[in-house]
């Protein structure tokens, strides 16, 4: 295995987002007196295939929480007044600046769109230096769906076997395996189940970890 390009997932992978958005579903949801079932996470974290966005449509009251103007979730000017950093999950700045360091190609491959994944982007101090984007407004199909990784490879100029993608959702791993993809999960706010444990190679505990697994297969 030769990897020569790196692929990141953006929320709760590079940033530490997941936790505070899943917060603002549960604060709208008690506030219209909605139930969100068990694996509601699960099912939007990362992407959304078309049994998925069914199955979010058909819980009560749903449109009440896409409609709730106290929910900030793509609010750009919410997340601009985060301090520099702030935001950062563990390692980022660390990979990045190793990937560099090592003239590894790199892509931000985000089912969201590119306004917030770069305002996400802008609240890193001194800033990040990659390679292409890839979101979810410059695709047809979100994740699962593998278009967002190949756009990724082909953007880079890299096949997809030499590519490894760093995910913390169950529906980017399914995404990367589609792609032909390594793959590596980071776990956030998502836990891995079994069909997502046979599907990703590797398993950190945060990015600075990666580095080893890229320094053991680097070309």
């Amino acid at each position: 295995m030769k990897i020569k390009a790196v692929l990141f997932d953006c929320d709760g992978l590079m940033f530490d987002t997941e936790r505070i958005s899943q917060q603002m579903w549960r604060d709208s949801a008690a506030r219209n007196h909605v139930t969100l079932p068990d694996d509601f996470f699960v099912r939007i974290t990362g992407g959304h295939s078309q049994a998925d966005r069914d199955y979010i449509h058909a819980i009560p009251g749903i449109d009440l929480l896409f409609n709730d103007p106290k929910k900030k979730r793509f609010d750009l000017e919410f997340w601009k007044g985060f301090y520099p950093d702030r935001l950062n999950k563990k390692g980022l700045k660390e990979l990045y600046a190793w990937l560099n360091e090592q003239g590894c190609r790199i892509a931000v491959c985000s089912s969201s769109s590119r306004a917030y994944v770069e305002t996400l982007i802008g609240t890193v101090e001194g800033g990040l230096k990659y390679d292409a984007i890839v979101c979810g407004d410059m695709v047809r199909h979100p994740k699962p769906d593998p278009e967002i990784f190949l756009r990724g490879a082909q953007l880079l100029g890299v096949q997809p076997e030499n590519c490894l993608v760093l995910e913390d959702s169950r529906q980017g791993i399914l995404a990367a395996h589609a792609a032909g993809m390594h793959s590596c999960f980071i776990e956030d706010t998502i836990a891995p189940d079994d069909l997502m444990r046979s599907y990703f190679e590797f398993a950190c505990g945060d990015l600075s970890e990666v580095i080893a697994i890229l320094s053991e297969n680097a070309e």
